[in-house]
Order: structure tokens, then sequence, then C-alpha cells
């Protein structure tokens, strides 16, 4: 399951990170809209097929309506989080020259014109955010979104497919550094889709839900567990 994620995720992490990178640097963004729409449907379709091999294998039948559900409401959201990219992007490099003018504002060594020149090195018909590398400033944030966004639609078309056949799950990881420590706590045990686990951080705050739903950025998935397998009900984790 997991080398399933591993393998499909990081289409959907590139893409985004080249819609952003096309946006940033002012190019062709109906072309690049296009492209980001036209993957997202490929991507989509591609993870789909790839879980339901994976159990049609274990001799589980799918019902593929189900399942569209999920995909069409993962594709809304990509939309939502391609037209708010332009947004994101815009306020930073809103940001990054107003910080370069409040450096260069008190250099007596400049005039207003110089540090405008030194600011946006512009030039005729140049777009001036060129200057402003998305390298620096925009690309592992992009790459933070496609990959959340990625593991969402997985865990999304897996809890789908699991329901269908079971009440319960396994919880399961990533197993990498990212993994919070709330969730390693979880990981393994057994729990009813109708009673997830709250997880409560060290600020206080609580969230309650099943895996890639508890909160925020979450890449954990469920596994199908048996009806011998004993749930924990209304289990709660503490961050360390």
């Amino acid at each position: 399951m997991i080398d399933i994620f591993e393998n499909i995720a990081p289409f959907w992490k590139n893409t985004v990170k080249a819609y952003a990178s096309d946006v940033w640097n002012k190019r062709d963004i109906t072309q690049a809209q296009k492209a980001f729409d036209k993957k997202a449907l490929l991507f989509s379709r591609s993870y789909r097929l790839a879980l339901e091999k994976y159990y049609a294998e274990k001799g589980m039948n799918i019902f593929r309506g189900t399942l569209t559900g999920k995909v069409n409401e993962w594709l809304v959201q990509q939309s939502a989080l391609r037209d708010t990219l332009s947004i994101a992007i815009a306020q930073r490099q809103d940001q990054i020259v107003q910080k370069e003018i409040e450096r260069y504002k008190n250099d007596e060594s400049y005039t207003a014109q110089q540090m405008l020149n030194k600011i946006y090195d512009a030039k005729a018909n140049e777009n001036v955010y060129k200057v402003f590398s998305f390298k620096d400033h925009f690309k592992n944030r992009s790459e933070q979104l496609g990959d959340d966004n990625a593991y969402d639609l997985g865990t999304k078309i897996n809890e789908g497919i699991i329901t269908q056949f079971s009440d319960r799950y396994y919880w399961r990881t990533q197993r990498d550094r990212r993994v919070r420590s709330t969730h390693r706590q979880l990981a393994n045990k057994c729990f009813l889709f109708s009673d997830p686990p709250t997880e409560v951080l060290k600020s206080g705050k609580r969230y309650t839900g099943n895996p890639g739903a508890i909160s925020y950025g979450c890449r954990c998935f469920s596994e199908i567990a048996g009806k011998r397998a004993k749930p924990l009900r209304g289990y709660i984790v503490y961050e360390k």
C-alpha cells in the first residue's frame, strides 16, 4: 500500500510546483491552468486505478460509484488551489518588495530611483519579479502543497474502498521523519471509522478524525481490518 502512495504522489507535487513557477514568473497563465487541470484528471485517474488494482488482487470487487464522488470532490479542491496560488504568490512577491524597500530606504548612498533599480533590476518590457527567485521564495511551499493534496486524494479513495467491506481499520503512517509524534502513537492500532481517535497538542488544541483527515497535512492512511480485530474506543493521544 505505502508503495502506491510513494510512487504516485510525486507526480502531483511536481505538477503544483510547475504551475506555481509559471505563475511566479508570469508565463502564459491560461496555458498553465489548462495543463494543471489536465494533469489533475490524469493524476486522479492513475491514483484511483492503482488502488482499485491493489484491492482487486485481494479479491475485493469495488463499487466505483462510491469513489467517483470522492474524486470529484478532490478535483474541486484542486481548482480552488490553482486559483489561490496566484493570490498567495502575489502576496509573497509584494512582501519581498516591501522588505527590500525597507532595507534600502535609510541608505543615503542611494537615490529613490537607484533604490528601485536595485530592487527590481528593471529593464524595458521585463517582468520585474523575475529577479526574485522562485527557488528561494516559493518552491518549497509549492512542493508541500502538492504533496499534501496528493496524499489527501489517496486517503479519500482508500477510505472509500475500505468502508465498502469493513467498519474498522488499522492506522498506518508514511514511516518517515515528517510523521508527527501523535500519529506515530496511533500507528498500527485499530479504530472504527465511526469512532476515530483524538490528538491533543501541547497548545491544548484537540483534533479528532480518521487517517488523512484528523488534521491539516496528515499523510497517514487506513488499512482494512477484519471483523475479529478489536478497535480502541474513545482513544486519545498527547503530543510529546
